[in-house]
Formats: C-alpha cells, structure tokens, sequence
C-alpha cells in the first residue's frame, strides 16, 4: 500500500475539501488497518492469556494430574502440551499456508476444532466415580492434547497475521501489552477466584469449574481475533509436495546461518522447560505447600510476567530482540542455580514464591525475543515456511524436556535442576553469539 497523496488545495474546484480521515495518513502505509488489528490483537492476548491460566501449566494441571496418579512423565507432557502443540504442527501447516493470500479462514477453523477438543477436556472430571481414574486421565490428557496441536494450525497463521499487520518497531509492545493486561488479570484471578474454588469444592469438581470458565474466556478470545481485517500476501511462492517443502527447508537450513543459529537456541531455551512442571510438586513435597498455595503461585509469576514484559517490551522496539534473548538465557541459568540452592535448604521457603516470577521473566523474554528476532529476519512470501519449519524443531526440543522431566523419578530434584543449570549456561554461551538484525541492516545501506 502506498502512502496516500497530499489533499488538494482548499479552493479546488474540482474536488471538496478532504476529510480529516481523508487528510491524516496511516500511521503505517505498508500495515493497513494497523490500528484495529493491534487493538483487536492485544485484546485477544488478554483474553487467552486469562483463559490459560485456568489451565495453569505450573500448578493448576500438574497438582490435578498428580491427583488422578499420573506418573511423572505423564505430567511433564501434559504441562507442556500448550507448548508442544502449538509448536509441532507448524511445518505441517505451513505447506497449507504459504501459497495462500489470506490465512485468516484456516484460524477460523482451527478455533472451532480446539474449543470441541477443550471441551472433551472439560468432560474428564465429570466421569471421575463412575470411570476408574485411568481412564479419566486418559480422556483429559487426550482432549488436551488435540486442544493444544490444533492450537499448532493457528498458531501459523496468528505469526502471520502479526507479521503482516504490526511493523517490527511495535512487536515489541503488541507481545508485552498482551502478556501485561493478560495477565493482571489472571494475576487477580488467582487469588481472587482459583485459590478459593480450589478449597470450597471438592475434588474433581473444582478443576472440572475452572476449565469451563477458562474455556468460555478462551473462546471469547478466538472470536476477538477472528474479527481481524487481514491484507492479502504478496509474492507467494508456487504449490509445492510435501517432499519438495521438505528439500526447500533442509535447504534454508544449509545456506541461512543466522536462522539456523537462532533455532538451535531457542531450541536449547526449550529444552531448559524440563523442569517447570515440576515447581510447585517441589514446593508441595520440600516446603509443605497446600491447595491454598496454588493462587499465590500464580500471582507470583503472572506478576513477574507483568513486571518483565514492561521492560522487555520497551527493549525490543528501542534497542532490538538479540539482548532479550541474552537476558532469557542469563535468567535461565540463575534460576536453576537458585532451584539447586532451594534443594540443598539453604534459603528460605517464602523466597520460592520468586521462582515463579523468575521463571515467567525468563520464558517471557525468551518468546518475545525469539519470534520477534525471526520475524525480521525472514523473506515474507516464505514467512510460514521458515517459521513453521522453526516452531516444528522446537517441539522435537521441548520432547526432549518432557523426557528428562520424566526422569525425576529417578535422577530427583537435584539432577533436574543441575540438567537445567547446564542447560542454561550453554544457551547464554549460543546467545551472545548471535547478531542484532537491525544493526545488521543498517551496515548493509
């Protein structure tokens, strides 16, 4: 889109005087509908941002699964499913995606398919004393799943939507306003409405009641992002076969090394994940933690995560996305040391509550510097190519976590967390290493 031409003279007599919207240019001519798209997209963050924490991955999913007799692994997969789905199918889709203009219709279906699968979810804890709890375990962890891998198709097509509306100089604040009003309002939420439901109703119906409410939240926000007006791609490369989408990946890989160098970290950072369904199970078994708890945790590290992302939103449309990445990897390796000195009992357990914080910091940092780090780095008609291949990569990573997570039976909380230390350290080493592409761009003029 082109910037729009100068009114005509106020004595014109061909044409009337312009309008003030006829006379004020878009803030951004290459982004049409800039302004309602961010809007529309920051209030869909709030949104799944709050529905999501009905669903808490740290505490709220670990302590039901546990409850049911879920074996560690079982709970690992599960905490990260949000995760590993919404990565996973990505190179899948993006063979779907890339040769199409508009990509909104494919969120629009893959919305109603993940509130079905939610809602499968949802029924688990209905049939708890009538099914034996295997069963019903199984039935949530299944309905979860498919909820969280069709998130994987929309979650291709949302990276794209932002790419194509939002100029790099405001991803920055798009992310950290979603994440920031996201999750004050979880924040509130959990201790407000989690921590009580979870000690007034007995078991399984307290989970089955904030799921539901969670659901309704999360579909809310599918319907707000759906209303998005989305500019059709320009450039889109031909159809191709699944074998040759293959070849052109291994071929992005080979030839472009800063990509190939920012998957392989974000691949490491995801392995780091191994240990956080892991937190509040600590806190439980080391610190004698109860249900009352779980809220307090959640306010924790949804307030670490608004804190941050204040910050981290400012650092990446002033300065760039490389130092995020570099303050994720530090974090992560500080948090570990930090978990490590909690197992050995020397520090106190009132200080745990930080971890959270700590941990919603470092993830933070993490996926706001990465995907905005890709974005400018990728040509736009192969934008889903390159991103889809990434995101698929990074769930092989994060089943990695999910089976050294599974290990802590038998290595403990003193070899996860000493896993997780190592991990860290590698992935600052990988960090500091990489490029800014602003800067990069600019030598280049």
């Amino acid at each position: 889109m082109t910037a729009p031409q100068h009114p005509p003279a106020a004595n014109s007599p061909t044409q009337p005087p312009a309008t003030p919207d006829e006379s004020s240019p878009e803030p951004y001519p290459d982004y049409p509908h800039f302004a309602t798209n961010y809007r529309l997209g920051i209030a869909n963050g709030v949104l799944f941002n709050t529905g999501l924490s009905f669903f808490h991955s740290r505490t709220i999913i670990p302590d039901f699964l546990n409850r049911l007799g879920a074996p560690s692994i079982v709970i690992a997969a599960t905490s990260l499913f949000e995760t590993i789905g919404w990565h996973l199918p990505q190179f899948l889709a993006s063979r779907y995606v890339v040769h199409r203009p508009l990509k909104l219709p494919l969120y629009r279906m893959a919305a109603i398919i993940r509130m079905i699968c939610v809602g499968v979810a949802i029924a688990a804890p209905l049939l708890y004393g009538f099914l034996p709890s295997s069963w019903v375990l199984t039935i949530f962890v299944l309905g979860f799943g498919a909820f969280a891998l069709a998130g994987g198709f929309a979650g291709l097509v949302f990276m794209e939507l932002v790419a194509k509306t939002c100029p790099p100089q405001k991803r920055g604040s798009y992310f950290s306003w979603r994440a920031i009003l996201g999750n004050i309002t979880a924040a509130m939420l959990g201790v407000v409405v989690v921590g009580p439901i979870i000690g007034a109703i007995a078991f399984p119906y307290q989970y089955m009641t904030l799921f539901v409410i969670g659901a309704v939240v999360i579909g809310v926000s599918f319907y707000v992002f759906a209303l998005q007006k989305e500019p059709p791609t320009r450039d889109l490369p031909p159809k191709r076969s699944m074998r040759q989408h293959i070849g052109h990946a291994r071929g992005i890989f080979s030839k472009d090394r800063t990509f190939r160098n920012l998957v392989i970290l974000r691949g490491v950072l995801m392995v780091w994940l191994a240990g956080t369904p892991f937190y509040f199970l600590f806190a439980r078994e080391r610190f004698g933690f109860h249900d009352a708890e779980i809220g307090w945790c959640i306010a924790a590290e949804l307030g670490g995560s608004i804190l941050a992302n204040m910050l981290w939103g400012y650092i990446s449309n002033r300065i760039g996305n490389r130092i995020l990445l570099v303050i994720a990897a530090t974090l992560a390796t500080l948090l570990s040391i930090t978990l490590l000195l909690f197992d050995a009992g020397f520090l106190p357990w009132w200080l745990f509550f930080g971890v959270f914080a700590a941990s919603a910091s470092a993830e933070s940092s993490a996926g706001t510097g990465g995907i905005n780090y890709a974005l400018e780095i990728v040509p736009e008609g192969e934008r889903p190519t390159f991103v889809g291949a990434m995101n698929t990569l990074l769930a092989f990573a994060c089943g990695v976590a999910v089976v050294v997570g599974g290990l802590r039976d038998v290595i403990g909380y003193t070899g996860l967390f000493g896993f997780t230390t190592a991990i860290g350290v590698i992935a600052l080493a990988l960090a500091v290493q990489l490029k800014e592409p602003r800067k990069t761009a600019l030598a280049t003029r």
